[in-house]
């Protein structure tokens, strides 16, 4: 299970990685992600958001019905966020540009029972 602290830097995180979105160098074919989107992908891999057994099919039902998202399913949509690139160039930069992260981490916060400050503008 993750902690208000894990939720507050996968914020943190989240935002210095879609500030880094102009930064993506597409000169080679295929996006050549700056460090700090990377890094923040990456983590998805790691404790505490790391889901071994994630299931790829699930992903579009768990977003579906984000508000009752388990810490589980959060787990195994991040997986998913991380491995997605795998099977389609850009995929992390859509997920950065669109509203699959505020949705995440509005929920994460629920489940640490924190009031959530988070939003989709900021």
């Amino acid at each position: 299970m993750f902690s208000k602290s894990d939720v507050e830097k996968l914020e943190k995180d989240y935002r210095q990685a879609k500030e880094a979105l102009p930064d993506i160098d597409h000169s080679g074919g295929y996006p050549k992600y700056p460090e700090v989107i990377s890094k923040f992908m990456n983590a998805f891999c790691a404790p505490p958001w790391l889901k071994i057994d994630y299931d790829p099919r699930e992903v579009k039902k768990i977003m579906s019905n984000i508000d009752n998202a388990s810490p589980d399913n959060l787990c195994n949509v991040l997986t998913n966020a991380n491995r997605i690139e795998r099977f389609g160039d850009g995929q992390w930069a859509l997920l950065l540009e669109g509203d699959f992260f505020p949705l995440v981490i509005s929920r994460a916060y629920v489940l640490t029972n924190t009031n959530c400050s988070f939003k989709k503008g900021r």
